[in-house]
């Protein structure tokens, strides 16, 4: 192997570590920060630097990745995201949703009411117009499959099939819906 690979090596093993390190970083301020170093480098290297301790020196005078990040942040909020949906979200649209299909009379009524109640207290990933149409998901829905049934006298498996489908389509519109709200906070 000759000295050049060796070089290039170097400073590719530095450029990767800088861009492991840089990763929370805004995506311009990420490459403007790799770009530089590599300038920096590059410039280095054609005023004279050629062998592996002179480049391992203009590594070393440029810094740890870490530090050299840690300074690229100064100014700069970080944002972190929380997931569109979280567990207790999922879990309240699936009793919202199942709920109301489970044995017995008081048993998805029960279900349904404690799905309400986690809709509007515990989640904060919907407006309140999509609370509204999640609170009204089963009544809709059942509105819809009596309708199908009285007008069309519709067999019993279409009328399941549109309800089926109608509850679903509030489902993915409320999961499309969904949005987790924006945190920020200073960098450390």
């Amino acid at each position: 192997m000759n000295v050049e690979q060796d070089n290039d090596r170097l400073v590719d093993a530095y450029l990767k570590e800088l861009a492991k390190a840089a990763e929370p970083l805004p995506q311009a301020r990420r490459t403007e920060l790799i770009e530089d170093m590599k300038a920096h480098i590059a410039e280095e290297r054609a005023a004279g630097a050629s062998s592996e301790s002179e480049i391992r020196q203009i590594l070393q005078r440029l810094g740890d990745p870490r530090d050299i990040v840690a300074a690229a942040t100064e100014g700069l909020v970080l944002v972190e995201t929380e997931p569109k949906l979280r567990p207790v979200d999922m879990v309240t649209l699936a009793v919202l949703v199942l709920g109301p299909y489970l044995p017995g009379i008081m048993l998805p009524a029960i279900a349904y009411m404690i799905g309400i109640g986690m809709l509007w207290s515990i989640s904060n990933r919907w407006t309140v117009p999509w609370k509204i149409l999640g609170t009204l998901i089963w009544p809709i829905t059942y509105a819809i499959a009596i309708g199908v049934d009285v007008l069309l006298q519709a067999p019993i498996q279409v009328t399941l099939a549109v309800d089926a489908v109608v509850t679903v389509a509030i489902l993915v519109a409320m999961i499309v819906a969904a949005k987790a709200p924006a945190t920020t906070r200073p960098v450390r």
